[in-house]
C-alpha cells in the first residue's frame, strides 16, 4: 500500500490591491486541486501545509488548520458522522512539499487515511521592508490517494548536509526606527551565497546515486526527473550532472520558475501539461532547500 497522485494544481497571485496573500493562494490551490479530481473538501482525511512565508510572518495557529476551515474540510469537533480531517504544518523549506508527501504516504501505509493533500504557498510578508525576498507569490496543492495498485510513491529519502549550512538563510531581523516619529520593526531578510546552487547540485547528485543504488535502479531506468525550480536552473543543472537528457527533465511554467515551497507542484504540473508524465514509467522527484537539505523520491506509474 502507498499513495498515488490524483491531481495537482498551482495558482499565481493577481497583480494589484486585490492580490492574494499566502493564505488566499493556499485556499485557491487546494480548491482547484480538489475540483480537478472531482472531489469534495469533506473527502479529505489529512491536510499538510508546507508553506513558509506567510502574511505578517504569522506562526500560530497552524496554517493547515486555517486552510482546512476555509475550504470546508470537515469543520468542527467532534467530526460530523465520524469523519474528520487531521491537519498540521511542516516547515522544511524547498523540501517541504516532498516531506509532506512522505508523511502522508506513511499515514496511508499504516491504513489510517485514504485521501491526503499537500498544500504550500508563499507571499512576501512585508513587501516594503523585506530584504532579499524574490520568490513569486505562488500556491500549490497535490492530492494523494491511498492505493493497493502498482502506481504510486515507492521510497523517499531526506538528507541534510550540515557542513554546508548557511548558504541559504532567512529570518527576522530587528530594524531600529529613525527619529521619534518612526518605530522599529522586524524585517524579513533572505540571503543566498553565490555557490548555493552549485552546492545543491553536488549534494543532490550524491543523494540520487545513493538512493538509486539502494533501490537497485540505474539512471537509465529514470524516465523523468521532476526537480524543484529553485535554486535557479536546478533541474537542468542536476539533469546534466546525472546524464539525463533534457527531454527527460520536467520544467515549471516560466512564470512559476521561481516558486519556493510550491516548486514541486509547479514542476509536476509542467510535466503533466507537456505530456512528459504520461509518457513516463519511473519518475524521480528531487527537491533542494536550506541546510543544505535534499529530498529524493521515486514514483512509479501504472503500466
Amino acid at each position: 500500500m502507498g499513495t498515488r497522485i490524483e491531481s495537482v494544481a498551482t495558482v499565481r497571485a493577481r497583480r494589484g490591491p486585490l492580490s492574494r496573500g499566502a493564505l488566499g493562494l493556499a485556499d485557491a490551490a487546494a480548491r482547484e486541486c480538489l475540483a480537478r479530481a472531482h472531489r469534495q473538501p469533506t473527502d479529505l482525511d489529512l491536510l499538510v501545509n508546507a508553506g513558509l512565508y506567510k502574511e505578517k510572518s504569522v506562526v500560530e495557529p497552524a496554517f493547515a488548520a486555517i486552510i482546512q476551515e476555509d475550504i470546508g474540510a470537515n469543520r468542527g469537533h467532534p467530526p460530523i458522522l465520524g469523519h474528520g480531517t487531521f491537519s498540521f504544518d511542516v516547515e522544511n523549506g524547498g523540501c517541504g512539499a516532498l516531506t509532506a508527501a512522505y508523511l502522508i504516504d506513511g499515514f496511508a501505509r499504516s491504513g489510517s487515511m485514504r485521501l491526503g493533500m499537500v498544500v504550500a504557498s508563499d507571499s512576501d510578508p512585508a513587501p516594503r521592508t523585506s530584504q532579499g525576498y524574490r520568490f513569486p507569490p505562488v500556491g500549490g496543492a497535490m492530492l494523494l490517494q491511498a492505493t493497493d495498485g502498482d502506481e504510486g510513491f515507492d521510497g523517499f529519502e531526506l538528507r541534510t548536509f550540515p557542513e554546508l549550512g548557511g548558504r541559504f538563510e532567512s529570518g527576522l531581523q530587528w530594524e531600529p526606527g529613525r527619529g521619534l516619529a518612526h518605530r522599529g520593526h522586524n524585517a524579513l531578510v533572505v540571503t543566498e551565497a553565490l555557490e548555493y546552487g552549485r552546492r545543491c547540485v553536488e549534494c543532490a547528485t550524491s543523494s540520487v546515486h545513493a538512493f538509486l543504488d539502494r533501490a537497485r535502479l540505474s539512471l537509465r531506468d529514470v524516465d523523468l526527473l521532476v526537480a524543484t525550480p529553485l535554486p535557479a536552473k536546478f533541474p537542468d543543472a542536476l539533469g546534466g550532472e546525472l546524464g539525463i537528457d533534457r527531454d527527460r527533465v520536467a520544467h515549471a511554467a516560466e512564470e512559476l520558475g521561481g516558486a519556493h515551497t510550491a516548486g514541486t507542484m509547479a514542476t509536476l504540473e509542467g510535466a503533466i501539461e507537456s505530456g512528459q508524465l504520461a509518457r513516463s514509467r519511473n519518475v524521480l522527484f528531487v527537491a533542494a532547500g536550506a541546510g543544505i537539505t535534499i529530498g529524493v523520491a521515486l514514483y512509479r506509474r501504472g503500466s
